[in-house]
């Protein structure tokens, strides 16, 4: 698994197959539907960085740019 830390849910999502589970949550607390990815930044991700992923989902969870992540 990359390290998608600092950058885009979009990069993130295109840097994985295709075929991937992905689900993105938004970590500020306010529970927001993460619409237009590249806006967004990750935060955390789970698998973590490094990683063997094998057919299990990936769950960035992010914030806006510009927001601190907690």
């Amino acid at each position: 698994m990359p390290d998608f830390v600092g950058k885009s849910v979009e990069a993130a999502r295109a840097a994985l197959d295709s075929g991937m589970s992905i689900t993105v949550d938004d970590v500020s607390g306010e529970d927001r539907f993460v619409f237009l990815e590249s806006n967004w930044q990750v935060c955390t991700q789970t698998p973590a960085a490094g990683v063997s992923v094998s057919g299990q989902p990936v769950t960035p969870k992010a914030v806006k740019f510009g927001e601190a992540c907690p």
